[in-house]
């Protein structure tokens, strides 16, 4: 997959591209209903393209940090495993903000991107003020040669499926959010050194530093899984900051990985969440929690 950020997305040219519009924060299964209509058109030979943003609208307007579901990092391999074939990070700047619908699709979707067709949700916005919607698109479309396919949106347990409701979700109602994504919700990051104490106890671990710009669930053991050279291996996750063995207080995610000896230091590494465990707690001593380790291992396996 291209990956293009900043100016290399500014100055990138391409033509015959289906492309499927939005901010993408989560990659539910609303956004994925827009990629599997890329990847249909994508079999006729047009260039399946994600056009989103480096940084959310509402930070860049606000000047604050706006926290997200994954990273762009994390969104950027997910599409890759998706199938895309370009991701355009395209800057959202004020002068960007200011463009009118007609001028964001003239100059970029058709002159620069060569667009032949374009998914987005029914609630699709764009262009200054939000002036722009699925109506003026499909007008611009029929003036310039475009399809549009405006796609309805999903609901589950009574719920709209979107970022927004995910968001809400991710610490109440964990199990409600992973429905909502389609997929586990996942930490996607390079593995660092920790402590080394796993090692000691029989129990070794991987750790993987969480960006400060990322929403998390709550803090807690996950059933987990983590995927090495295309074999899935079942694991237990700790996400918190591990009171039993450092004062230090620095949030992380460790990963013991069940069955996998290898060293995975310096590689980067997808764990997905499965289900919540139980919560983070301070043992009294490093006997106590290897125990306690053992009856999540044991609670995981019996309900995978």
């Amino acid at each position: 997959m291209l990956y293009l950020q900043g100016d290399e997305a500014i100055q990138f040219h391409t033509d015959n591209t289906v492309i499927a519009l939005g901010k993408f924060d989560g990659i539910h299964l609303g956004h994925q209903l827009l990629i599997n209509g890329l990847k249909q058109e994508q079999e006729a030979g047009r260039t399946a393209l994600v056009f989103t943003f480096g940084s959310t609208p509402a930070s860049v307007l606000s000047g604050g940090l706006n926290k997200v579901i994954y990273t762009s990092e994390e969104k950027a391999h997910y599409f890759e495993e998706l199938g895309v074939d370009v991701l355009l990070e395209y800057p959202f700047t004020k002068e960007f903000a200011i463009m009118s619908p007609e001028d964001f699709v003239c100059n970029i979707l058709v002159e620069q991107l060569g667009v032949k067709s374009i998914y987005v949700g029914e609630d699709f916005h764009f262009g200054k003020g939000r002036s722009g919607n699925v109506g003026v698109l499909k007008e611009l479309g029929e003036q310039y040669g475009f399809e549009v396919f405006a796609l309805t949106k999903k609901t589950l347990h009574g719920h709209v499926v979107s970022s927004t409701s995910i968001r809400d979700m991710l610490e109440s109602k964990f199990f409600v959010a992973n429905e909502m994504l389609g997929n586990p919700y996942f930490v996607y990051g390079e593995v660092i050194h920790g402590k080394h104490l796993g090692h000691t106890i029989g129990f070794p671990t991987i750790n993987q530093v969480i960006p400060d710009n990322k929403l998390i669930p709550s803090f807690g053991v996950y059933a987990s899984k983590v995927t090495i050279d295309g074999v899935t291996y079942m694991a237990i996750s700790n996400l918190g900051v591990k009171p039993t063995v450092t004062k230090e207080r620095q949030m992380g995610l460790e990963t013991h990985i069940v069955d996998y000896s290898g060293d995975l230091y310096g590689s980067f590494v997808k764990t997905e969440l499965l289900f919540f465990i139980r919560p983070e707690e301070k043992f009294g001593s490093v006997e106590e929690l290897v125990c306690q380790i053992n009856d999540d291992i044991k609670y995981m396996k019996e309900n995978i």
